[in-house]
């Protein structure tokens, strides 16, 4: 039982977390946190967005919104008309957040580290944001961080814990799971708040580099140096399972738990440089030269996108996207309106016909107008295309020079789907095969609470428990939600640190 106050809810996130990987370490009785758990809620897969990348995926959680309704679609602006790298965040979310409704509501919220939180808004509770970017300003009240510290619960910044090339992270993995833990022990004992909802992110990066290490199937299969490395999966899960349970430790049996991820995990093969597959059909044009303030993976080996010669490109790393290059729109634009129906379906055409080089089968099995894929309120703010992936082993990336081909960066890959547990009397207990929308999650809870949420959001409480109690009263919409908050522009060219540990995550 909890020593004092505990929260109505408490949402404990995974990022990467599967199912797949989780169900065989259970069996094997390495994680009995979780097995205890998932044999008192109900549980199953959920289906994400396209592209399965962290933030959309997690974006759409917080606002049970599709893209097309929240409007981010990837760690960069994919319609940025000068062709920068700027990072999006809290700003640029087109609809409210969970936090702002249950803020609406007279709850407080307790955020820590959720990917696309940052930056922080004002709000009741607190907030330890996700920045993308070096910054001392990611925590409300600004006070928090050093509290923590002098309490033995410093907390340690997503940004300056990601992988960075060297694979004695895993030490270092294994270490900021525990001291993610104790910062939310802290947090949930000495500030209480109504909903807390937690992310960690270790398995997501140890999934993404060391696939290889654990997996004797893998293509780029190798004796890992170090034993730990060849079950380094499983152990970093071993020690999210013991940081659940001591949260678990914290609430009390009326308290909601929801475990939810993102995205599942899967092996990786091969990186498709689709930039220089529109560059061999005529549709990208490189020259020699300098960059002049564009992206960085708009610049390779001495050569940067010809702007003036180029119809279509791929906006941002791993956006399985294409944008047009449109005249008006883009800075240096050059395909006019009565032409972007002809270059659409020329694109649509040649990416479709992709075959990977190992299997031989598609890559891609839908090339979508944004207008099909991306519908809603948001869809100016996302790329022309999505790439559908058939295979989703392919990472598709943004290089202009070099093959076309070559193995993954990501030994381990996203997969579109994820997981989601829900410890709550309202739902009986046991495995639910057929997908839940990751949309749907954050409605669910809300309604389980007795609370309400905006009506045109996507998603909707779960079927059995929406029958099962009168409907509630809608929020009004989004219309007088808190101002954006006080942020500058924020470029990944003007942050050296950051952009040599993107590189390093294969993000770029």
């Amino acid at each position: 039982m909890a020593p004092g106050p505990t929260p109505r809810a408490l949402i404990f996130g995974i990022d990467g977390g599967s199912l797949d990987l989780i169900a065989p370490l259970i069996d094997a009785g390495r994680l009995p946190v979780l097995a205890g758990l998932l044999r008192s809620c109900a549980h199953g897969p959920t289906t994400t967005t396209w592209p399965a990348h962290t933030a959309p995926g997690w974006a759409t959680f917080v606002t049970g919104r599709r893209p097309g309704g929240h409007g981010v679609y990837q760690f960069f602006d994919t319609q940025e008309p000068g062709y920068r790298d700027r990072l999006v965040g809290t700003g640029d979310y087109g609809c409210g957040v969970v936090w702002e409704w249950l803020a609406r509501q007279g709850l407080s919220t307790g955020i820590i580290n959720v990917p696309m939180s940052h930056p922080p808004r004002d709000l009741p509770g607190y907030q330890i944001t996700w920045p993308l970017a070096q910054t001392l300003r990611f925590s409300r009240p600004a006070t928090l961080l050093g509290e923590m510290a002098r309490a033995g619960a410093g907390f340690r910044p997503d940004i300056t814990t990601m992988f960075q090339g060297d694979h004695a992270y895993f030490d270092l993995a294994v270490d900021n799971v525990r001291a993610r833990g104790r910062s939310v022990e802290y947090l949930l004992r000495e500030h209480p708040a109504d909903v807390v909802m937690a992310v960690v992110t270790e398995v997501d990066r140890i999934c993404h580099h060391y696939w290889h290490f654990c997996d004797h199937g893998h293509p780029r299969y190798e004796p890992p140096s170090r034993d730990e490395w060849a079950t380094a999966v499983a152990a970093v899960y071993e020690e999210v399972d013991a940081m659940l349970g001591d949260l678990l430790a914290l609430v009390d049996d009326d308290t909601r738990v929801m475990v939810v991820s993102d995205h599942g995990f899967g092996p990786g093969r091969h990186h498709v440089a689709v930039n220089r597959v529109l560059a061999e059909a005529g549709l990208l044009a490189t020259r020699p030269g300098a960059p002049n303030g564009e992206a960085s993976w708009f610049h390779e080996d001495g050569r940067v996108v010809d702007w003036g010669r180029t119809r279509a490109y791929m906006p941002t790393p791993h956006s399985y996207a294409v944008n047009l290059n449109l005249a008006g729109r883009q800075d240096s634009g050059v395909v006019r309106p009565g032409e972007a129906a002809r270059v659409r379906d020329e694109v649509t055409e040649l990416l479709g016909g992709l075959r990977a080089p190992d299997t031989g089968e598609r890559v891609f099995a839908e090339i979508l107008p944004r207008e099909v894929a991306y519908p809603g309120p948001m869809m100016s703010a996302a790329p022309d295309l999505l790439l559908v992936p058939a295979d989703q082993g392919v990472l598709a990336g943004p290089n202009v020079t070099g093959p076309v081909w070559r193995p993954s960066e990501q030994t381990g890959m996203h997969r579109y789907e994820g997981m989601w547990a829900y410890r709550s009397p309202a739902l009986p207990p046991g495995l639910r095969d057929a997908p839940v929308a990751l949309a749907d999650l954050i409605p669910t809870l809300l309604h389980d609470l007795g609370l309400s949420h905006p009506a045109g959001i996507d998603g909707r409480p779960l079927p059995e428990l929406y029958d099962a109690a009168a409907p509630l009263p809608f929020l009004p919409e989004d219309d007088d939600r808190p101002a954006a908050p006080d942020d500058e522009v924020r470029l990944l060219a003007e942050d050296d640190a950051t952009a040599r540990t993107l590189s390093a995550m294969g993000y770029l």
